[in-house]
């Protein structure tokens, strides 16, 4: 009887073993499929992944990301608040989230998602750049500046934070520190 508990045990392993390892196969091969610009082909994979280990919010993630490159939107918008209740501490399904808002025109919405991400980790300096850059590249000015404030409150010498704030107020202070820093002009920062 006591071999009979151990073998249970062992084939449960191997099982859960296989499956892990299924999945990483199926992601392997899907991400190669959208390295050729086939992403219909590498949804179903990504599906595949996340039915074998459903908890692993990597593969959830892997999913969402290649339908938001196959645009669509809505079901990223969806999922990703969905998967980002499930898995609280995975700030990146609210990052896509965001971007299929955008996606989308729906201004008002993106802010409110990139806010709530400055919000969750607002000492996480590389996140924050990345989504001042995204909100400055889309033209999102307030909420450039906002983010740029929470950089700094995070790391009073970041310079794209004092350079996105001196822009936006050529008059402020962090214009004068920015000049200062980048031994220009104070007149010259716009």
């Amino acid at each position: 009887m006591k071999y009979v508990g151990i073998t249970t045990i062992l084939l449960a392993l191997l099982i859960s073993g296989c499956s892990s390892t299924n999945a990483e196969r199926l992601t392997l091969d899907a991400f190669q499929h959208i390295d050729e610009g086939r992403i219909e082909e590498a949804l179903p994979l990504f599906e595949d992944a996340c039915r074998k280990q459903p908890e692993n919010p990597e593969y959830l993630y892997n999913l969402l990301y290649a339908k938001l490159q196959n645009k669509e939107f809505e079901s990223v918008i969806e999922k990703s608040g969905e998967a980002f209740m499930r898995h609280p501490l995975y700030l990146e399904f609210l990052y896509l989230k965001a971007r299929a808002q955008r996606e989308l025109n729906r201004t008002d919405a993106a802010i409110a998602t990139y806010r709530e991400i400055a919000r969750l980790n607002p000492g996480d300096v590389k996140a924050l750049a990345l989504l001042l850059s995204e909100a400055a590249t889309h033209g999102l000015q307030e909420e450039a500046v906002y983010l740029a404030q929470v950089m700094l409150d995070a790391d009073p010498s970041n310079m794209t934070a004092l350079k996105t704030l001196a822009e936006a107020d050529p008059s402020s202070w962090f214009a004068l520190v920015y000049a200062y820093l980048m031994k220009e002009d104070p007149a010259s920062v716009q």
